[in-house]
């Protein structure tokens, strides 16, 4: 079998001749052999064991852990690796999504594209916006009536108002891209992982209602959502199953959370 001196090894790792020495002086990657030059040897056994070491390096294991988890049965090892590479894909689609918008915002500040606010919420104009609140009104009563005519006439009369449109889209499209990340990943509407996303959306709504939505509203609201084919056509487009993710998350966060 064909055996590496510790500088060679560490040329292919990518790791320092002292990092290598260390390891063995822990117990953590031991040489296959020394020889009669008081050289250090390692074979394939022990290149494809620091493989591991690294990876289990890279998602942040102490080394105390790596060399708990290289105790570990080869389906366990494996699995931790599976739960690596599920985070770095999740990563990998919210990396992408931020350099497109980045590239939207090059092109903005350029003077090449201007970002439109319908662009970002299609579906949703204001024509269309007074019969959304209508819905509410007439089935949440009057307080949430006059919370969502004082919050359209405080945006009507804001001098800001298309830039404050704006930001608002922005952070809704935050949320929805966190959203499609966990729907992509596997993650059940009802975990915990997903409540601080939807506590986040929660908030966006108090922003246009001026009030926090109670239990009964908030799930009015994933109603809305979920029946409305303007809401349906517009999370469909975004990602398919998106619109019963989110609806079944708003409801388990709102009876879990919600008044």
């Amino acid at each position: 079998m064909r055996s590496y001196r510790v500088k060679q090894v560490a040329q292919m790792a990518g790791v320092s001749v002292r990092t290598l020495h260390h390891y063995d002086q822990i117990g953590l990657l031991e040489p296959a052999y020394i020889g009669e030059n008081n050289y250090r040897y390692y074979t394939r056994d022990e290149l494809m064991k620091l493989h591991q070491i690294l990876f289990f390096k890279e998602m942040g294991l102490s080394l105390d852990d790596i060399a708990k988890a290289l105790e570990m049965p080869d389906t366990e090892r494996a699995q931790l690796l599976v739960e690596h590479k599920q985070k770095l894909q999740i990563e990998a689609r919210r990396q992408k999504q931020l350099i497109k918008t980045i590239d939207r915002t090059i092109d903005e500040l350029m003077g090449n594209e201007t970002m439109k606010v319908e662009d970002l919420y299609k579906g949703f104009s204001e024509e269309k916006q007074s019969g959304y609140e209508q819905w509410l009104a007439e089935n949440y009563g009057p307080d949430v009536e006059r919370s969502v005519i004082e919050a359209r006439n405080q945006l009507e009369s804001a001098s800001g108002k298309n830039a404050l449109i704006e930001r608002r889209m922005l952070a809704l499209q935050e949320i929805e891209n966190d959203l499609i990340l966990a729907l992509q990943s596997g993650i059940g509407s009802d975990d915990t992982s997903l409540e601080p996303i939807i506590e986040r959306h929660h908030s966006w709504v108090a922003q246009w209602w001026l009030k926090q939505p109670d239990q009964q509203s908030y799930i009015g609201l994933s109603q809305l959502y979920q029946s409305h084919p303007d809401f349906v056509a517009r999370y469909e487009a975004l990602a398919p199953g998106l619109t019963a993710f989110l609806v079944d998350a708003m409801v388990a966060f709102a009876k879990k959370h919600l008044e």
